[in-house]
């Protein structure tokens, strides 16, 4: 607790140019821009992972239109819808679990 008493009245006049500013001024939390640097990413890969939910179930109604009742087809193209579904609620949840943890730490 001194010591950092002790750095924040540093007189820096030969960095300043002859003003006297706080080393505690100079430095800056960096947690708040953590906290929006976390954000941006949560935001941008949450969009990436719908955009691709999006793509994968348009490709599973391509091949359930184009299985024509083949049965292996069918099968396959639900297969499909199933992991994307799956895929979207687990980045659902990803980011629900990043904000909670977020939020923690404010």
């Amino acid at each position: 607790m001194l010591f950092m008493h002790l750095l924040s009245t540093i007189d820096l006049t030969h960095l300043t140019h002859n003003l006297s500013i706080p080393l505690g001024a100079l430095m800056a939390d960096p947690l708040p821009q953590l906290n929006n640097f976390i954000k941006q990413i949560r935001g941008t890969v949450t969009a990436v992972g719908g955009t691709i939910f999006l793509i994968a179930v348009a490709i599973a109604g391509i091949m359930r239109m184009v299985a024509f009742g083949n049965e292996r087809r069918i099968a396959l193209s639900n297969m499909a819808l199933t992991a994307a579904v799956i895929g979207l609620i687990i980045m659902l949840m990803a980011t629900a679990l990043s904000s909670f943890i977020g939020g923690a730490f404010k």
